[in-house]
């Protein structure tokens, strides 16, 4: 377990967010008082991810799932744009000064 205070936190987020990707559970501290933990979220059992989800759902903060995507999603061709385009339109936005 690591413990980081919110100053140091804020400037080492990425390396603190790296170490839970690798299992450790790092503890966030206020004037040395523990005020949130990260952890790795594969490490909840099912129950509690679920009952975390359902919270963050009701609050609006996560998105329920409303289709499985199937096994070729990430294969499949981008769809067309028919505007043209984002690059053509950041250009003809820049220049009318917008």
């Amino acid at each position: 377990m690591v413990a980081e205070n919110i100053a140091t936190s804020r400037s080492n987020m990425s390396g603190l967010l790296r170490q839970v990707r690798q299992g450790e559970t790092v503890i966030i501290l206020d004037r040395g008082i523990p005020v949130a933990r990260f952890e790795p979220i594969n490490s909840w059992d099912d129950e509690t991810y679920h009952l975390m989800a359902a919270r963050l759902t009701k609050a609006g903060d996560l998105l329920p799932r409303k289709m499985k995507l199937g096994d070729d999603f990430f294969d499949m061709p981008l769809p067309e744009d028919k505007k043209g385009s984002v690059r053509e339109a950041l250009i003809a936005e820049r220049r009318e000064g917008r």
